[in-house]
C-alpha cells in the first residue's frame, strides 16, 4: 500500500495545482514531490494528473480518490491533535503560522526570550500568505488578521495592526516631505505585488488618498521594507517599521488600513503543555507591543 507521505503529496498537488506550490506548502523539494506522486501512481496503477498550460489538473481517477484522501487527511490530523493534546511535557516542536510582515523579523526576534524560558521546545515559524489549515495540522498556532469561524478552533483577539506611510530621511531630503495626502502623488512609491496592490489601491481610493509613481514592487513584505529603507521611495508599512530607526512615519494621523490580530489554535491542542506555553507567551507578547503595532510609539526594549 502507498504510505501516507505519498497521499499527502497527492493532496497538496491537487489543492495547489502545481508541484512547486505544493512543495512550498509541505516544505519539501519539487523533485521529492514528483517522486512521491510517481510512486503513488505506480502503486495504484493509475494516472492521477494531466499537465495543462495552467498547471496540473486531476484525471477522472484523481477526482474520484480526492474526497477519500481529504477525509484521510482530516482523520490523520485528528489523531495527531488527540495525541498532542494529551502531551503534558514541555518538549517538542510547535509550528506557528504567520504572515511575513509579522513573522519575518519581529516575531523571530522576540521568540528568543521564549527559547530561554523553555529550552526543550523548538519553535518553527511558518510564513504563510494563505491561512494554514489547523484542522489538518498544517500548524499548531496561527496568527491571523481575521477571526476564524470554523468549529473546534479557539480564537483570541490580541490587538490590531495599523499601517502608515514611511520613508527615510535621505529620501525626504532629496524629494521633500509630504505635508498632506495630496502631496503623495508627487512622490515615488514602494508597492506590493499585483494581488495585494489591488487591495492597497482600493483602501487608498476609499479614503481619497492618491498614490504616487510606483518605482518598486515585490510580493515580499521584507523586500518592500528593505526597498523603503534603501531610499526607493515612500512605502506603506505596519507599525513594526518603528524597529528600523531610519524609517520616518509620515502623515501620522492617516491610517491607510488596519486589521485585528487573532491567535488561533485547535481545541484539542490547547491541552498540550508546550502549545499552551507558546500560545500564552504570544498572547502576552502581542499585548506588550500593542502600541507599536498600532504605530503609536517606539518598540519596547527586549528584557
Amino acid at each position: 500500500m502507498p504510505n501516507w507521505d505519498d497521499y499527502r503529496a497527492f493532496l497538496a498537488i491537487a489543492e495547489t495545482g502545481s508541484l512547486s506550490a505544493a512543495g512550498r506548502k509541505l516544505g519539501v523539494s519539487q523533485p521529492t514531490l514528483s517522486r512521491r506522486l510517481t510512486a503513488l501512481e505506480e502503486k495504484l496503477d493509475a494516472s492521477l494528473f494531466i499537465r495543462t498550460p495552467n498547471g496540473l489538473d486531476l484525471t477522472e481517477t484523481g477526482e474520484q480518490i480526492l474526497d477519500h484522501v481529504q477525509h484521510m487527511a482530516d482523520e490523520a490530523g485528528a489523531v495527531e491533535r488527540l495525541a498532542t493534546g494529551h502531551d503534558r511535557g514541555l518538549e517538542g516542536t510547535v509550528v506557528i503560522s504567520v504572515v511575513e510582515a509579522i513573522g519575518m523579523v519581529w516575531l523571530t526576534r522576540h521568540m528568543a526570550r521564549f527559547r530561554e524560558r523553555y529550552p526543550g521546545i523548538t519553535i518553527e515559524i511558518k510564513i504563510d500568505l494563505a491561512a494554514a489549515d489547523l484542522i489538518r495540522r498544517e500548524a499548531d498556532i496561527a496568527v491571523r488578521m481575521f477571526r476564524p469561524h470554523q468549529a473546534n478552533l479557539i480564537a483570541k483577539k490580541v490587538g490590531s495592526i495599523h499601517y502608515g506611510f514611511y520613508a527615510t530621511e535621505a529620501y525626504l531630503k532629496a524629494r521633500g516631505t509630504p505635508k498632506a495626502v495630496e502631496d503623495l502623488r508627487d512622490h515615488d512609491m514602494v508597492a506590493p505585488g499585483a494581488e495585494l496592490l489591488r487591495f492597497v489601491e482600493q483602501q487608498l481610493r476609499d479614503q481619497h488618498i492618491p498614490m504616487g509613481r510606483i518605482v518598486f514592487r515585490s510580493n515580499s513584505m521584507f523586500a518592500l521594507v528593505t526597498a523603503t529603507r534603501s531610499g526607493y521611495g515612500i512605502g506603506v508599512h505596519s507599525g513594526l517599521a518603528a524597529y528600523y530607526p531610519e524609517m520616518i512615519r509620515l502623515l501620522p494621523k492617516i491610517t491607510p488600513f488596519k486589521s485585528d490580530l487573532w491567535l488561533v489554535t485547535h481545541t484539542d491542542l490547547k491541552r498540550s503543555a508546550r502549545i499552551r506555553a507558546v500560545f500564552d507567551f504570544l498572547s502576552d507578547l502581542f499585548t506588550d507591543h500593542r502600541a507599536v503595532l498600532r504605530g503609536e510609539g517606539p518598540p519596547p526594549k527586549i528584557e
